[in-house]
């Protein structure tokens, strides 16, 4: 299947989701124009980047390359699933690379300390343990290339929460600016770090659009984990 029409399956029901989480939150469609072009550029865009990156593809194919690398400033998980399968699909490798903030230092780069490194892989479930209440916890997290990392930073670590510094959730994301409704981090002084949110409680029974967002050790932001929350008024875990 083309990507384009992947696209078309795949955008629509996030155009309902968002639409709905409007609903929930009490926001009348017909009058929130700002919100609506905000939620339609906003949709344009990942689908300029994919058709950007499938056209790469195809060229790929034509010239015989088996390669391609993709650099970035930020990526959402399931749209780098999406290329990924795509890629695969066509016989191409995708490498979608992460701008590090080092190359906007002037210092950083003349010492060629600017790296670019494969994304990482962030795995998170929602719990929900009373009613119009929900809370994220971390399940994985794999950073790409671990011999890349120093050996003095690879002896300390002992699980796989260790590569995280920061983690932070939306809780009623809104396909705009990432609102940090929960954060967590290490300091000097504390470098523990929970990997369950607290509660957050929602206005009323509905379906929500959570986004969790993480920093590693190094400073290196994470693609952006996506999380559709359907809120009840009964209490279970799920």
């Amino acid at each position: 299947m083309r990507l384009k029409k992947v696209l078309e399956l795949m955008l629509q029901p996030e155009l309902k989701a968002a639409i709905d989480a409007l609903d929930i939150a009490g926001v009348d469609r017909r009058s929130n124009q700002a919100s609506r072009q905000a939620l339609s550029k906003s949709r344009a865009a990942k689908v300029e980047v994919l058709l950007d990156v499938d056209a790469a593809m195809d060229e790929c194919v034509k010239l015989r390359r088996q390669e391609l690398h993709v650099l970035g400033w930020e990526w959402e998980m399931e749209l780098n699933d999406l290329m990924a399968n795509a890629a695969k699909a066509k016989g191409v490798k995708l490498l979608l690379l992460q701008i590090p903030r080092e190359v906007m230092e002037r210092q950083a780069t003349d010492k060629g300390d600017v790296r670019f490194f494969e994304l990482a892989y962030l795995k998170a479930t929602v719990q929900k343990p009373r009613k119009l209440t929900a809370r994220v916890k971390l399940e994985d997290f794999v950073i790409p290339n671990p011999e890349l990392i120093p050996d003095d930073v690879r002896s300390k670590v002992r699980k796989w929460s260790d590569y995280i510094d920061y983690w932070a959730v939306d809780w009623n994301f809104r396909h705009d600016t990432f609102m940090q409704g929960w954060v967590t981090y290490r300091t000097r002084r504390d470098r523990s770090l929970a990997l369950v949110s607290d509660p957050h409680t929602y206005p009323k029974a509905g379906r929500y659009h959570a986004l969790v967002k993480v920093i590693d050790i190094f400073g290196n932001d994470t693609p952006f984990k996506s999380l559709d929350l359907d809120v009840h008024d009964t209490s279970h875990d799920g």
